[in-house]
């Protein structure tokens, strides 16, 4: 008998830090991170004649590290001045965690030593993997916000990819089924469209817009460089159908380097 009420307790136990486990794994999961006030140098680096960008974000960012040459190519081409170009990104990664990723110094991913040098735009690459996870829209403007925000404090201009559509269908066919039964749930718990990211699009939109943002980024629609999204006959994608191949970064990083010579011309007519 007291084999048995030892054993019962300890299932008891056991079950106690389980759920008390998994509680905090969810709260970490749909918790807003703290605001953080960006304590990084406002001044440019040496040289100054140097246009200096830096590409931040989910898989798409961690990707372009190949295409950095290109897109500065492009711009050196475009601006017949001295071009730096440098992606970090995290595969993966929500746009909770690329803000964060903005004050860590530790992790690989980290980026503030990158902001450290202060570029003069950034291009901020993230919410698909908000999306496909439906953290729903209040959660990704929110993280997305304070990017943008902070960024602009120190000056560094942030040019927003406008999330595209890519085959988020596809992503879920490869995971398993407890995965689809949480993204379905998750939908259901922040009133997130099952098939469609135009919600995230429209939510984002509107804060730039209602808090007066949009004079001071760059915001480039998806439809700007791809207009058919993941169903673009051009092939534009890898097999997975979430990131692009070469082609769709040439398409996109040429769409970029105009968008960043239109904003410096008019920099340079303002002065």
């Amino acid at each position: 008998m007291k084999k048995r009420n030892i054993i019962f307790v300890l299932i008891l136990i056991g079950s106690i830090i389980s759920l008390f486990i998994g509680s905090k794994k969810l709260y970490d999961y749909y918790s807003w991170a703290d605001e953080k006030t960006a304590s990084f140098p406002q001044n440019r680096i040496l040289p100054y004649d140097t246009l200096r960008v830096l590409v931040i974000g989910d898989s798409w960012a961690a990707f372009h590290h190949n295409n950095d040459t290109i897109l500065a190519t492009m711009l050196r081409d475009k601006m017949r001045k001295p071009i730096s170009v440098i992606s970090s990104g995290m595969v993966g990664a929500k746009t909770k965690t690329i803000y964060e990723l903005m004050f860590d110094t530790i992790s690989f991913c980290g980026t503030q030593k990158l902001i450290k040098q202060h570029p003069d735009y950034c291009i901020i690459s993230a919410g698909i993997n908000d999306a496909i996870a439906k953290l729903g829209v209040q959660n990704y403007c929110f993280h997305y916000g304070l990017l943008i925000n902070n960024l602009l404090s120190i000056g560094i201009k942030p040019i927003v990819l406008d999330m595209p559509d890519v085959d988020y269908k596809s992503v879920y066919q490869k995971e398993s089924f407890i995965a689809n039964i949480r993204h379905h749930i998750s939908s259901w718990i922040t009133n997130s469209q099952m098939w469609t990211f135009e919600n995230y699009r429209k939510a984002l939109d509107a804060k730039i817009s209602q808090e007066g943002l949009k004079k001071h980024i760059i915001y480039v629609p998806s439809t700007e460089w791809n207009p058919k999204g993941f169903e673009d006959p051009r092939n534009l994608y890898l097999e997975d159908h979430i990131h692009l191949n070469q082609k769709g970064y040439l398409l996109l990083d040429s769409c970029l380097a105009s968008y960043i010579q239109r904003d410096q011309m008019l920099i340079h007519d303002s002065q």
